[in-house]
């Protein structure tokens, strides 16, 4: 029994071995970031007499509890198209409430308000100077670089269903936590700065409401 167990063990090591260099060789051939973003959807955005959606961001704070996160946002519609980005900060344990409509969707590049579409979040520390310069955008967020991306940023959207009876069904899911791949990264972020670009003032989004910062203070928003 102990010959057969010697055998063994050599054999068992050398297959961890190649496993774990495959892993690294599949992660290093698919380009991961070795970060994650934050996929969800939005819909029934127009349809009339429907409720808004809302988007609540959230910063965990687990690895820097003192540490502000930049949640950068990055809207499509239904055609896969990027509408509107923007860079928002969010304060440990502190909540950013942004309404989908109103807000999220306020200046679409298309000048189109999408009545459905995605949403997706990148978490970074502030990260440059941010060239949207309204809308509640912070100016150390820019969503149109991929530095310093982290995690530590939790969100939910609220979901209008289709009509039932007289009445809009709401839901409200967490958003998916996706592996972030480099190329992913370099579109969600050119895609951006493209907009930006080329937008005359479209193609952003709102970051919402500030809420307080966790010390007694409120964050004031950067000035329209």
């Amino acid at each position: 029994m102990k010959k057969v167990m010697c055998r063994i063990l050599p054999v068992l090591a050398i297959a961890l071995v190649i496993a774990m260099v495959s892993g690294v060789a599949v992660a290093e051939e698919n380009g991961s970031s070795g970060y994650g973003f934050l996929t969800n959807y939005y819909a029934n955005n127009t349809t009339s007499g429907a409720p808004q959606g809302t988007l609540r961001i959230t910063n965990e704070g687990q690895d820097n509890p003192l540490g502000d996160r930049c949640a950068l946002i990055y809207v499509f519609d239904a055609q896969q198209e990027l509408t509107a980005c923007c860079g928002c900060r969010v304060t440990p344990n502190g909540l950013q409430t942004i309404n989908v409509r109103t807000q999220l969707l306020v200046d679409t590049l298309t000048r189109v308000t999408p009545n459905t579409g995605v949403i997706q979040i990148v978490a970074a520390t502030t990260n440059g100077s941010n060239p949207i310069k309204n809308h509640n955008n912070d100016p150390s967020c820019d969503p149109t670089t991929a530095m310093n991306v982290t995690n530590e940023v939790d969100a939910w959207v609220t979901h209008v269903q289709n009509k039932v009876g007289t009445a809009f069904p709401i839901t409200e899911t967490q958003s998916i936590e996706e592996e972030l791949s480099t190329d992913e990264l370099a579109n969600l972020t050119g895609d951006c700065a493209g907009a930006i670009k080329l937008g005359s003032g479209f193609g952003r989004c709102d970051c919402g409401v500030f809420e307080n910062t966790g010390d007694g203070v409120t964050a004031a928003p950067v000035a329209p």
